[in-house]
């Protein structure tokens, strides 16, 4: 392939919001549903209705519909309306800034993906209300190092990033066959020592009674979030469990305007396949609540999935990491609730003391009970 010079590739259509009234790059204002001029302050309203997220689109004709089962990867060259500087666009991203003057930039989902993003749920958390989010974080780790304690007195520079998430409905319908346990307590002769003498004592205990059980249980499943990036570690964006949905606001790529946001890299049947797994977990509390009795245990677990929907949502992160001891790591903070999930170091020495001070108490107790 021969190379091209960034000046002859051809340019992607693309979004840039531009002030009606001076000219300026318009940004999402926080918490509301308008674009606000960075320069003038003008106010331009988003035409976007409130998205129901009990509607779904259908699974099955979907899947069967779709070119591949995953997204390829697709970069886009893109001439900035602003400086004119020609760049191709970050892989996995279809909302970004030009790297050489800042404008905000989108690019069209449906020039990367044959699936659009159904919803996003705007930023309602600031800039400066994530950094005290962050720096409250920081100081309530248990076992942290002291020094790590310093970041909280320092800004981080972080990224409002909007991360596609999966939300799966579905019907569900599982039998199961396993085995009801039940205590009861009976009485045997044990031997023990008395005052230098073997004895016989009873000694009443705990035994298991074992049933044979079967049955079936049924649940109906909304909105199972099943994160879409690759780029953010998946334990960090899983971990992001409290959304509040009902803020969804039908796709506009103005809401993107002034963040980063991703194209999803986790197609949908693994989507799909991700979320079973979650549902699973689900179905078997519900399995061995219906067992019921003191113990349980499932023998076999089959379940059939109906009326299979899904949406493709947009939801507001701020990201970022921190450099501790020459590692790198990484944290988000949820954009709607100010909630914070990262990685961490430990200070080993604190847990060790915490180890030792606890031995030494319970050895204390022993010496005293003899």
């Amino acid at each position: 392939m021969s190379e091209q010079d960034s000046s002859e590739k051809k340019s992607v259509e693309h979004f840039q919001f531009e002030c009606k009234q001076c000219g300026f790059e318009l940004d999402h204002e926080i918490g509301q549903n308008s674009l606000v001029c960075q320069s003038c302050g003008a106010v331009e309203p988003i035409d976007s209705q409130s998205f129901n997220v009990f509607q779904a689109n259908p699974y099955e004709s979907t899947v069967l519909n779709l070119v591949q089962d995953e997204p390829n990867e697709v970069r886009h060259h893109v001439r900035c309306e602003t400086c004119g500087a020609g760049f191709d666009f970050p892989k996995d991203t279809h909302a970004d800034e030009c790297p050489y003057c800042g404008t905000n930039i989108i690019v069209p989902v449906n020039l990367q993906r044959q699936l659009l993003p159904d919803a996003v749920i705007p930023f309602d958390i600031a800039e400066e209300q994530a950094n005290k989010s962050f720096r409250k974080w920081i100081k309530s780790l248990w076992f942290a190092p002291n020094s790590l304690k310093r970041l909280a007195i320092r800004k981080h520079p972080i990224q409002g990033t909007y991360i596609p998430y999966w939300g799966f409905d579905a019907n569900t319908y599982s039998q199961y066959t396993g085995q009801r346990g039940t205590n009861y307590t009976t009485t045997i002769r044990v031997a023990t020592v008395v005052n230098g003498k073997m004895v016989m004592k009873n000694q009443t205990v705990v035994k298991i009674r074992w049933r044979y059980v079967s049955g079936n249980v049924a649940h109906e499943f909304d909105n199972v979030l099943v994160p879409a990036s690759e780029l953010i570690s998946n334990k960090l964006t899983a971990s992001m469990k409290i959304w509040n949905l009902e803020k969804s606001q039908e796709y506009s790529p103005k809401f993107l305007s002034g963040y980063r946001s991703e194209l999803y890299q986790v197609g949908l049947p693994r989507g799909f396949g991700y979320s079973k797994n979650i549902m699973k977990k689900f179905i078997t509390r519900l399995v061995r609540r219906d067992i019921g009795g003191d113990h349980q245990r499932i023998s076999s677990l089959d379940t059939r999935y109906e009326r299979v929907g899904f949406k493709l949502l947009l939801m507001p992160l701020w990201v970022s990491a921190f450099l501790y001891n020459k590692k790198t790591f990484r944290f988000i903070i949820n954009g709607q609730t100010g909630e914070v999930k990262g990685e961490r170091p430990y200070s080993w020495i604190k847990i060790v003391s915490l180890i030792l001070f606890i031995a030494s108490i319970v050895g204390t107790g022993i010496y005293f009970a003899r």
